[in-house]
């Protein structure tokens, strides 16, 4: 690895005010293979470049959630450790860069449906579901973390770039690999994510649980539903947990020009949001698609779920929805 292909975390930090601006632009100049400051010779203690930028910042903002937050929603003692030794010293040195109260909303809507999923997978273990699959799985920690390999399977997929860097990320931190964890790489819109998971392993005969968080946003709405329609039809007790852009029809004119204005900045850091969705209509989708237990969880719901009685302005806003959809 070249140091060329590393952030400087110096010019990182020297960003006075770490606000969503500053974490774009750090990421779009990392993207960019800027040098490695003179200051950090040891490449090894340094994350490499992410194939996504979006997927480091989504990680970024969950690991700043364990040192800003009180109480925690979601508790995740690798978020930190698997960004590198340079990521975890700079964000413990002063974690209140980021807790901007734009940047609050963005890391209460990250961790809660991190919450969301894995208490919903936690239900689908007790019916006795054993295959967990992660759509999209970036720098998701759970197979890291969980002490079920013995009794269930975790499959992560993600696109083969990012299947590489999620790999150098865990050799770079020190965090071993699952004998129960298989990577699936596979691009979703250009291959078929069922043909992928069956050559890995996966057993369409008996119920398995998909999170597939973060990802439906960048995709073209024909790749959501043929993901969709073959979680549709697996095995009966099967599941997905899955957020979607809801469409600007259905927010309020402040979240519409909210929207407006996370449509350009995702534009301009080349990972657009290409679909919205109305809700009413996604649920009549999905019951098409074989599902017959949709429920959705708006800002209202997930936040009487998790956040009520707190008062420290920690809320999710209403850009992105959640769906629990059992077949």
């Amino acid at each position: 690895m070249t140091k060329d292909t590393h952030l400087n975390h110096t010019e990182t930090a020297s960003v006075p005010i770490f606000g969503m601006d500053a974490v774009v632009l750090a990421f779009t100049q990392w993207s960019s293979g800027r040098t490695q400051s003179a200051d950090h010779p040891d490449v090894e203690s340094i994350v490499p470049i992410p194939p996504k930028p979006s997927a480091l910042r989504v990680a970024v903002l969950r690991a700043a959630h364990q040192l800003l937050d009180t109480p925690l929603v979601f508790e995740d003692p690798l978020a930190i450790v698997i960004l590198g030794a340079d990521w975890e010293s700079f964000l413990r040195s002063d974690p209140t860069r980021l807790d901007l109260p734009r940047l609050k909303g963005f890391r209460a809507s990250m961790v809660l449906r991190s919450r969301l999923t894995e208490d919903e997978w936690t239900r689908a273990r007790q019916r006795g579901v054993d295959q967990y699959v992660i759509l999209g799985a970036g720098l998701d920690t759970f197979a890291y973390r969980n002490q079920d390999h013995v009794l269930c399977r975790v499959f992560e997929v993600d696109l083969p770039d990012m299947v590489c860097w999620k790999r150098e990320c865990l050799r770079f931190a020190g965090i071993d690999e699952p004998d129960a964890l298989t990577f699936v790489p596979v691009d979703f819109e250009n291959a078929s994510v069922a043909e992928a998971l069956m050559q890995a392993g996966f057993d369409q005969d008996t119920p398995a649980f998909f999170s597939w968080l973060g990802v439906t946003f960048y995709l073209d709405e024909d790749a959501i539903m043929h993901t969709l329609r073959f979680v549709g039809s697996l095995a009966p007790g099967s599941e997905v947990v899955f957020d979607y852009a809801v469409h600007p029809d259905f927010l309020s004119p402040e979240e519409q020009q909210a929207m407006e204005r996370l449509d350009k900045k995702m534009a301009a850091g080349e990972e657009p949001w290409k679909t919205h969705l109305a809700p009413a209509l996604l649920h009549e989708i999905l019951h098409t698609l074989g599902f017959t237990d949709v429920e959705e969880f708006g800002p209202e719901q997930i936040n009487a779920r998790y956040l009520s009685g707190r008062t420290d302005g920690f809320r999710k806003g209403g850009l992105t929805r959640l769906i629990r959809a059992r077949v």
